[in-house]
């Protein structure tokens, strides 16, 4: 099996790394977003622009240490990794919500299947959990998300989710529906080794709420799951929709309103009842929340 590592190094290292490997007798040519990329017998090594060296092949481990890197969380998701069910999957879904937490805005729940050969590029594109990570970086992950792997995002406005929530009468259910939904959309496209969901409810909450394929399948939920590089994309796809939702709302009725559930989304509020009703607080955000009270809604 091939060897993969990244280290990570400052862009003035190029000269020095580009004559290392010159001297080991790699051939160099140009590779997309990279100073250049490095063939050699058994290894080859990307140079990244954004500092990430990239070394790959069976000769990877004795050039890592070439270099000086003995760590092994220097792989791409090594900690992340190591949480995974032994053998190790080839392909896995995890899933991520959000909007759950905000007064204003629709609820979205999405999932991405992940095959091992693409954690690379993931790990390039710079997926991670998507509270860490600045919101004008989130388009651009989005695209390298559904161009590699395939994806399920379930959005539900906020007028349907005041309806569902109505009915349901309980968030964790509603949450669990929508996972339940995601996973089996996910898995009718095709399969998977494992599932992780980033976890909601304690108890067979979920599992009550999953389909046929998702009963089926090796499945477990855990809190951070955002570590994982399923989850930490599923959490990047997630929160773009989210914020894309909001941003057509606030377009729409012409008042700016804000995420969470602070002092900001309170005057946003007030000023949304102020011109055009409590009523209509029923098609931008979720009615339940105690902030509906504290608005005058």
């Amino acid at each position: 099996m091939a060897n993969s590592y990244t280290l990570k190094l400052p862009g003035d290292e190029a000269p020095r790394l580009k004559a290392f490997f010159l001297q080991h007798g790699f051939e160099l040519r140009d590779a997309p977003h990279a100073f250049w990329q490095a063939r050699g017998n058994g290894c080859n090594a990307t140079f990244y622009q954004s500092g990430k060296l990239l070394i790959q092949g069976k000769e990877a481990e004795i050039y890592r240490g070439l270099l000086g890197d003995d760590t092994p969380d220097a792989r791409p998701y090594y900690r992340a990794l190591q949480k995974q069910p032994k053998p190790a999957p080839a392909v896995w879904i995890g899933t991520d919500e959000a909007g759950k937490g905000d007064y204003f805005g629709p609820l979205v729940v999405a999932g991405v299947a992940v095959k091992k050969e693409d954690l690379e590029i993931l790990f390039e594109l710079g997926i991670d959990d998507s509270k860490a990570l600045a919101d004008h970086r989130l388009p651009a992950m989005v695209q390298g998300i559904q161009a590699l792997c395939r994806t399920e995002v379930l959005f539900i406005g906020p007028a349907k989710y005041n309806e569902l929530y109505a009915r349901i009468g309980n968030l964790n259910k509603l949450l669990a529906w929508a996972h339940g939904k995601v996973i089996e959309n996910l898995l009718t496209q095709g399969p998977a080794d494992w599932i992780l969901v980033d976890q909601f409810a304690k108890g067979p909450t979920l599992r009550r709420a999953l389909g046929p394929l998702g009963l089926a399948a090796n499945l477990t939920e855990r809190t951070k799951a955002e570590e994982d590089p399923a989850c930490g994309a599923a959490s990047v796809l997630a929160r773009a929709a989210y914020l894309r939702g909001l941003a057509a709302l606030s377009k729409r009725y012409g008042v700016r309103l804000h995420p969470g559930a602070g002092a900001p989304t309170l005057a946003a509020g007030r000023a949304f009842v102020k011109t055009h009703g409590a009523a209509a607080l029923n098609e931008v955000a979720k009615v339940h929340f105690a902030t509906t009270k504290q608005i005058g809604g």
